[in-house]
């Protein structure tokens, strides 16, 4: 089981893609619209999906794959070599790229290995820069075949950072450079795990990623966009123990449920949980909030 923080997939109708917008309904952005593919002349793995977010040619990026949903209009500087940015793909997904170039309001990187390079709004990318000062315990995310995901840190120095994170179920450990570690802090903020309504009146709540907000509208990893007043970060800096009660998601889940922690697993990587109706559950440690 990989972390699911990086999944906030909506079950809903694609829409055609807008700016901002004041609609309380969750709206799938960067697959609307009428992308077609303009790579036809490059190599089969380099081909944009008609309904891909980077469907479409802009001329001023040449061969670059050039993002066709949402462009909230920032401008963010990228003063390294890498930066942390959605895509390419059609779900937004999260992960550390090689930085290319800025062209006004987008960021340009290098693309996935026989890839072309690819063009996202800089309001949806992050700069990359060493992370210091961090304790043993931390909660971070880190780059993993293409995304993100929770992990904490076991040691940290100048030249490295320890990591410890769950793949696949299994406990890893890895050491990364400073600047591919981002550290979460539990506020509303790039790559943040969030918990959101698809509907203002909604009782439930969703696991999410925060990919951008410019306080009236939030935009989230998996291509969905929402009031910024459905969204509510996630108190993940907090050690939660035996006996809390907090809203989690358990494994396999999206969904927020009232539950209590029963145990702290995997050096405090997940924790056990049991749910109302008396079931025994795994909430990974970036899907655990107290009760809103």
């Amino acid at each position: 089981m990989r972390v699911r923080l990086l999944l906030a997939l909506a079950t809903i109708p694609l829409v055609t893609a807008c700016t901002g917008g004041s609609s309380s309904e969750p709206v799938k952005t960067p697959e609307a619209g009428t992308g077609k593919d303009t790579t036809t002349d490059a190599p089969a793995g380099a081909r944009v999906a008609a309904n891909s977010p980077l469907a479409g040619k802009d001329e001023r990026f040449g061969t670059v794959r050039a993002f066709a949903g949402d462009d909230p209009g920032k401008t963010v500087a990228i003063p390294g070599k890498r930066a942390w940015t959605v895509g390419p793909g059609e779900s937004w997904t999260i992960s550390l790229y090689e930085f290319v170039r800025a062209d006004g309001t987008k960021n340009v990187f290098k693309g996935p290995a026989g890839e072309p390079d690819f063009a996202i709004p800089g309001a949806y990318t992050f700069p990359a820069t060493p992370a210091r000062g961090l304790a043993k315990g931390a909660l971070v995310l880190v780059p993993v075949e293409g995304s993100t995901t929770c992990g904490r840190v076991l040691a940290a120095s100048e030249a490295e950072i320890k990591v410890a994170f769950l793949f696949d179920t299994k406990r890893t450990e890895q050491a990364f450079q400073p600047d591919q570690v981002l550290p979460l802090d539990g506020k509303l903020a790039f790559a943040a795990p969030v918990a959101y309504k698809q509907q203002p009146d909604s009782k439930g709540w969703t696991l999410g990623t925060l990919v951008y907000t410019d306080g009236t509208t939030a935009w989230l990893q998996g291509a969905t966009r929402v009031p910024a007043a459905q969204v509510k970060p996630l108190d993940v800096v907090r050690a939660y123990k035996a006996g809390d009660k907090v809203f989690a998601v358990p494994a396999e889940s999206d969904a927020f449920v009232a539950a209590t922690v029963t145990k702290v697993e995997g050096d405090g990587l997940q924790y056990e949980i049991k749910t109302p109706d008396g079931a025994t559950k795994l909430a990974d440690v970036c899907a655990v909030t107290p009760p809103f």
